[in-house]
């Protein structure tokens, strides 16, 4: 443990170092623009019509592709929706959007690097959507509630004098995988009361039970999920990753894997509910999620893209700040 603590506190300092290094020359507003100069290009299926540095990196789903494959081949057209997080002092951009691929509704969550008026790196989500929030292993029927813009929450600046520090907020948020791991509710995040979860842009937190339906972990808050012991089929968060970071906003663009070994068939969660586990053999979900957290330091709201990948699965990239999964480091797992 001590080792570990070590590790991440020289990440850590590593990270702060180059952020204080790093020279805030495109803001806010420079880095969103960046981020329409790359969906345009995509739409022309030409990357020399976006800003991309010859030698850029482009990963769709942690896998190299060369430009244009891909999304960059198949996407004809992007809504309105944007969820932007914006890091001046890294000069990094992490934003969800909305798109069609071929007809078919597509999520986009992508990661971009400006360094001197051009994108550097290139790391991008990209959810083909059926009817279930995923093409992976999952019941929950999709519905679209993203709309044409993101929650208040995501948008609404803190007040100076309760905004956390960036390593602080990336504590935060790794807490939420670290309640996930295993979970017995031992280790609940400290959510907000008012804490909403989208995964695909469907609810999953927190949704009303219908009418002579049977109570699931969709219907009840944040906090009493993890606080029950729910998702104990979660054997291991791993590649934890916070890749952009918002202090203004108290928002954490972040990029996990979440692997399920198939030993855990059928558990008891604190009320007594039996919890049977149908997935059959192993799989792992790939994921970036943006944190809001608040002014109290809580989870606010949360909101993830994610799709089932290679069981065990690499990020492809070893940036952003680090949290190692104590499965992992059990397991001998190299995350990286």
């Amino acid at each position: 443990m001590k080792k570990i603590s070590l590790l991440l506190g020289i990440g850590l300092a590593a990270y702060s170092l180059t952020s204080v290094a790093a020279s805030p020359a495109c803001d806010r507003a420079c880095l969103e623009g960046f981020a329409e100069k790359y969906l345009a290009g995509m739409l022309t299926h030409d990357p020399s019509k976006a800003p991309i540095a010859k030698g850029t990196r482009y990963t769709e789903n942690a896998v190299t592709l060369p430009l244009p494959d891909g999304l960059w081949r198949t996407v004809d057209s992007i809504g309105k929706y944007r969820l932007y997080v914006s890091d001046p002092q890294q000069g990094q951009i992490g934003f969800f959007a909305k798109g069609t691929e071929n007809g078919a509704p597509v999520l986009i969550a992508t990661r971009l690097k400006v360094v001197d008026g051009q994108i550097t790196e290139i790391e991008s989500y990209v959810p083909r959507l059926t009817d279930t929030i995923t093409a992976g292993p999952s019941s929950v029927k999709r519905t679209d509630m993203l709309g044409d813009a993101p929650r208040k929450q995501f948008v609404t600046a803190l007040p100076a004098n309760k905004r956390l520090p960036r390593e602080k907020l990336a504590s935060i948020a790794n807490s939420y995988w670290a309640g996930l791991e295993n979970n017995h509710g031992e280790k609940v995040p400290p959510f907000a009361d008012d804490c909403v979860r989208l995964e695909n842009g469907t609810q999953t937190s927190g949704v009303p039970l219908a009418p002579g339906a049977k109570r699931a972990t969709i219907n009840m808050k944040c906090a009493e999920s993890f606080q029950l012991g729910y998702y104990r089929e979660d054997t291991r968060m791993r590649s934890r990753r916070m890749l952009v970071i918002d202090e203004e906003r108290g928002l954490v663009y972040a990029g996990c894997f979440f692997d399920h070994d198939a030993t855990v068939r059928q558990y008891q969660v604190k009320d007594g509910t039996t919890r049977t586990v149908t997935n059959t053999g192993p799989w792992t979900w790939g994921t970036h999620e943006i944190f809001q957290i608040n002014a109290e330091g809580q989870i606010g709201q949360v909101e993830a893209v994610l799709l089932a990948v290679p069981y065990g699965q690499l990020p492809g990239w070893d940036n952003g700040i680090h949290f190692p999964s104590d499965q992992a480091k059990k397991d001998g797992f190299k995350e990286f």
